[in-house]
């Protein structure tokens, strides 16, 4: 895995260059051996019937497709979209594995700083892939400076290969509404929850809600690991509110969608993968983070 970040905001075609996501791919038709031979299954107009995605410079193979799959150079068209609709506006790209999946990111809007110089940015994420997990699609993204933390939304549009003029001037307004309006609902989601005090306790308790420890029925194992969230839930809220004073129910949130983003999602063996935890935040796999917003928004 493999990111770049950009301090500013550059075309697309640079960063993924930078980062190394601009290879180019073959698709090869896909053989098995058979007592020593390589037998290509094809279909009655003598075509294969699945082809190989491998890259040109590594020969790595990235995904296995049945005869209907789009072929494409690569991610080149994801570059020539991107600068296509929003030239100058990329800021980072992030490689997955051996470039199964990437994902870039644009930012569209102006900062917002929901008070006390606490900042959120507004950016749009681009992703596609080469072994068919990912369709091609733009997400509403909302990064917090502070720590980082990043709050992937719903898809604003799934993008199709194609340059016609018409439909990428639709796209683009679909993006910068669906942006804009993902960055006005956010930003007012974070003044009402900041406005709401919470307290250690009652953060503790969200804790144990959310992650509650069976002594009895649980296994050593299963409690340790438990364990180990519990504790980074509660070094994230030490750090917000070491930053920011009195506690309240945005920068709870906060705590529990960072511990769960930079700690507990993506801890590999003993050491933390930021990639990996991007990744499950991309396919939504942020069950803490969904549940902790749905309590602290629903208790008063």
């Amino acid at each position: 895995m493999l990111t770049r970040d950009k301090t500013e905001r550059s075309s697309a075609q640079k960063v993924m260059s930078d980062a190394g996501g601009l290879f180019n791919v073959n698709f090869l038709p896909a053989a098995f051996n058979l007592d020593g031979c390589l037998i290509t299954p094809r279909d009655e107009d003598g075509k294969p019937r699945n082809r190989f995605v491998v890259r040109t410079d590594t020969q790595q193979v990235l995904g296995l497709h049945g005869a209907g799959y789009a072929a494409t150079s690569g991610y080149h068209f994801l570059a020539e979209m991107a600068d296509a609709l929003f030239p100058e506006s990329t800021t980072s790209c992030t490689l997955f594995g051996d470039g199964e999946k990437i994902a870039i990111t644009q930012d569209l809007i102006a900062p917002v700083d929901i008070g006390n110089g606490d900042v959120i940015q507004p950016q749009v994420c681009w992703i596609s892939s080469l072994n068919g997990r990912w369709t091609t699609s733009v997400y509403d993204l909302t990064s917090r400076l502070f720590c980082q933390n990043q709050l992937v939304g719903q898809p604003l549009v799934k993008v199709k290969h194609t340059r016609n003029h018409d439909a990428l001037l639709d796209m683009r307004v679909r993006i910068l509404e669906g942006a804009a309006a993902r960055a006005k609902t956010a930003a007012s989601m974070a003044r009402v929850l900041r406005d709401q005090e919470f307290t250690d306790i009652q953060f503790h308790e969200l804790v144990s809600r959310l992650l509650p420890i069976d002594y009895i029925q649980m296994s050593d194992v299963r409690i340790r690991n438990l364990g180990t969230k519990h504790a980074a839930c509660r070094e994230a809220w030490r750090n917000e509110r070491e930053e920011w004073g009195n506690g309240n129910k945005w920068l709870a949130y906060n705590a529990i969608q960072g511990a769960e983003q930079h700690r507990i999602n993506g801890m590999v063996r003993g050491k933390v993968k930021e990639n990996r935890s991007f990744e499950k935040a991309i396919e939504g796999s942020v069950p803490l983070a969904v549940e902790a917003l749905r309590v602290l928004s629903t208790v008063a």
